[in-house]
């Protein structure tokens, strides 16, 4: 009668532990795929997001548009990147979707700005939201992790003159924006 127990006992947790590994299995299928399928949603979305920088910095710099012409080009591109975010919801975090969306917002406007200062202040909050939302992009789809677990596996240094001007001027970038911050 023990030995009876024991051998049902045995069966039933091996059904349990059977159940447990396929299941297992199954979600780590399934996240590879949902991986790979955000992985090709993130990187369409950074092409977009450049292509909203490239229209941004047109705007911005073409004299000769109207600013029918401006309001235009930059309400197309909204409307284009917005129902892309739309199609692609279901992968995408909203807060990410909003930056991105509202990237090109109040640009068309940038020209008509007389005072110089606050033009070449909104010049530069338009090129750092563009900075911020390709920084999301590479958070969000997991590339920033990946590229720091390559580094510090291949453990490569690089320099140059180049690279350490780089590098000078974005210590001296995050410094002022943690002061903005703290403000």
């Amino acid at each position: 009668m023990e030995s009876a127990l024991i051998g049902i006992v045995g069966v039933v947790i091996g059904i349990i532990v059977n159940e447990f590994i396929r299941r297992k299995n199954r979600i780590e299928n399934y996240a590879q795929k949902t991986f790979d399928k955000r992985l090709e949603i993130f990187e369409e979305l950074y092409q977009r997001v450049a292509a909203c920088g490239t229209v941004g910095q047109r705007v911005i710099d073409d004299r000769e548009l109207s600013p029918a012409a401006r309001s235009g080009l930059v309400s197309s591109e909204i409307f284009k990147i917005a129902d892309w975010c739309d199609l692609h919801g279901m992968y995408l975090k909203e807060e990410v979707t909003i930056h991105c969306m509202t990237l090109l917002m109040g640009v068309e406007d940038i020209q008509d700005i007389e005072d110089e200062t606050q033009k070449i202040e909104r010049v530069k909050d338009f090129q750092a939201h563009l900075r911020y939302a390709k920084e999301m992009i590479k958070k969000e789809s997991g590339i920033e992790d990946v590229n720091k677990s390559f580094t510090s596996m291949i453990k490569a240094k690089y320099s140059s003159p180049i690279i350490e001007y780089y590098r000078e001027q974005k210590k001296s970038v995050l410094k002022s924006q943690k002061k903005k911050a703290e403000r």
